[in-house]
């Protein structure tokens, strides 16, 4: 599995220090090699057991926003981070609409 630096977002490399076995990141980041692998057993078992049971588990953790957030006020909820994105739906001579999802209430609204 591929882990990368939660400070600086570059990939970890396994690397030996003193005798342990480190993942460490370029930036001076490192963890210890393996100390969430309790962790990573016990996600695993949950989830085959829901698929043995017939259930699919969707965590927080699993759930993955392709959009970035912006600071925008939702109309509905007045919550002010969303996620953006711009598509565009008239001819190509005019500007792309942007698009904005709430974070909290899950509300979408269009600015022209």
């Amino acid at each position: 599995m591929v882990e990368f630096c939660p400070e600086c977002s570059s990939l970890l490399r396994k690397k030996l220090l003193d005798g342990k076995s480190y993942l460490a990141c370029i930036c001076g980041y490192k963890q210890e090699f393996g100390s969430n692998k309790d962790e990573i057993q016990k996600n695993i078992q949950e989830k085959k057991q829901a698929l043995d049971d017939g259930l699919i588990i969707v965590s927080e953790k699993d759930k993955i926003s392709v959009h970035p957030l912006v600071t925008r006020e939702c109309p509905k909820c007045k919550h002010n981070e969303a996620e953006a994105w711009q598509e565009q739906t008239r001819s190509a001579d005019e500007p792309s609409t942007s698009f904005f999802r709430c974070v909290k209430c899950k509300n979408t609204w269009r600015e022209y």
